[in-house]
């Protein structure tokens, strides 16, 4: 039997450790163990470490053995002979009149361009190499599957199966043009919604992190609603492979794992810590592990944020996927800030689920963190605010010590269904139906 050959474009992958990584290794991991032959098209590392400024090269080794990656560079850096005086002069005022005419200008053009617009956004110069890439290659594909963002991949996954005759799929980590944390249309430059709507009902599947995204964009697109489908995040196995003791007494651990952002709820938290710090045996810790933003300029604003020592907090700093396991396994109790909004979800929150332990979701009502929970049986939901973190802190602790081993290994076996093998089946199914 031929072997099959998917072609995966996936701009942020190891060593970046950008949010989207462990879902394109998972999907890379997937097609693998299916029998395909995989290509991955994704940036330098080059760029990653001199224009991103953050990368962790142990991801490297998660990279299947068996799939081939191919790097083609790219920079944020124009060359300016290539812009107009305007933009080249005056690049922050250019993208604020870019985002502010961009929902009007789809309006004017929609009824009456007889060609459709390029795709405008940050990455779109790389479109245009990695289609020559894979041109040059004079390689076979069966089929393209791009992950976004960045959105570029989705074109250049178009164009691509559009020179080789063969369908394509696009992988939404998150909406494009659609505002993941309002549901609100989300302000792009002139002609994204004209660009997206041409991949969308080209392709032959678009593919969601939970259902919330597929209904908007079956909503958004009527013509093409039953393209839309689901593949959740999931968690690795290796992430959570380690059973957690039972609580023998003493001081508790409660813990957030993840790269600390913005728009994270960290603010309520860490009040509610104090409140409830006091009410807990003595030396119990809250302890953070993970990259303070995910850029190398996030990290000294994000830190002053952070409290010390004397509150019982520990900043661990990063902590490398080998060692998430036992980061779990050392806790009693898991918090998971997500942002609000039913379009968010958050990976993190299935492994949460899977270790076994008594967790904390921290997010507004409505959240879809907050829906997939609701199948953990010691799952306790909080509101942004500092009282509804602390009773759900207080309920946690109560859960934890009341826990026998028999419970730990009851909630962990009900999360099986979680299990990245899992969900990513789905992802290799809808490529195979497709072929």
């Amino acid at each position: 039997m031929t072997s099959r050959r998917l072609l995966y474009i996936a701009f942020w992958y190891p060593p970046s450790r950008a949010s989207g990584v462990y879902r394109a290794l998972a999907t890379t991991r997937a097609f693998v163990e299916a029998g395909w032959e995989v290509t991955v098209v994704t940036t330098t590392e080059r760029f990653l470490e001199n224009e991103i400024g953050s990368l962790d090269r142990s991801l490297l080794s998660e990279i299947p053995a068996a799939a081939r990656v191919e790097r083609v560079p790219f920079s944020f850096d124009p060359d300016l002979r290539e812009v107009g005086h305007f933009r080249g002069n005056f690049p922050v005022m250019w993208q604020a009149w870019r985002s502010l005419m961009g929902p009007i200008k789809d309006s004017l053009l929609a009824p009456i361009t007889s060609r459709m617009p390029e795709l405008e956004e940050s990455y779109s110069s790389w479109i245009d190499p990695v289609v020559a890439a894979i041109a040059e290659r004079g390689e076979k594909f069966d089929h393209v599957l791009a992950t976004g963002n960045p959105f570029s991949s989705f074109e250049a996954a178009r164009r691509i199966a559009d020179e080789l005759d063969i369908p394509y799929a696009v992988d939404f980590r998150d909406p494009w043009t659609i505002d993941v944390f309002t549901g609100n249309r989300a302000r792009l430059p002139a002609g994204t919604e004209l660009v997206e709507k041409r991949i969308v009902d080209g392709a032959s599947s678009c593919i969601h992190v939970n259902d919330a995204i597929a209904e908007a964009y079956a909503t958004k697109y009527p013509d093409a609603a039953d393209k839309q489908h689901v593949v959740l995040n999931g968690f690795d196995q290796d992430s959570v492979h380690i059973t957690p003791a039972t609580y023998a007494g003493g001081p508790l651990r409660f813990g957030i794992l993840g790269t600390v952002n913005d728009r994270w709820p960290l603010e309520p938290i860490l009040q509610a810590w104090r409140v409830v710090r006091n009410e807990l045996p003595v030396g119990s810790k809250l302890i953070l592990g993970g990259h303070l933003g995910y850029f190398a300029k996030s990290a000294e604003p994000l830190e002053r944020v952070l409290p010390g020592e004397a509150d019982g907090f520990e900043f661990i700093g990063a902590v490398s996927k080998s060692e998430v396991a036992a980061f779990y396994a050392s806790l009693d109790v898991v918090i998971v800030p997500v942002p609000g909004s039913p379009l968010v979800t958050s990976g993190k929150i299935y492994e949460a689920m899977a270790v076994g332990i008594p967790l904390v979701c921290v997010q507004a009502e409505g959240g879809d963190a907050r829906r997939v929970s609701g199948d953990h049986p010691l799952a306790q939901m909080a509101n942004p605010n500092v009282q509804s973190v602390a009773n759900a802190l207080r309920a946690a602790e109560r859960a934890r010590k009341e826990q026998g081993s028999d419970d730990i290994q009851f909630v962990r076996q009900a999360m099986r269904s979680f299990d990245r093998q899992v969900t990513m089946a789905r992802m290799v199914q809808l490529i195979e139906e497709s072929r």
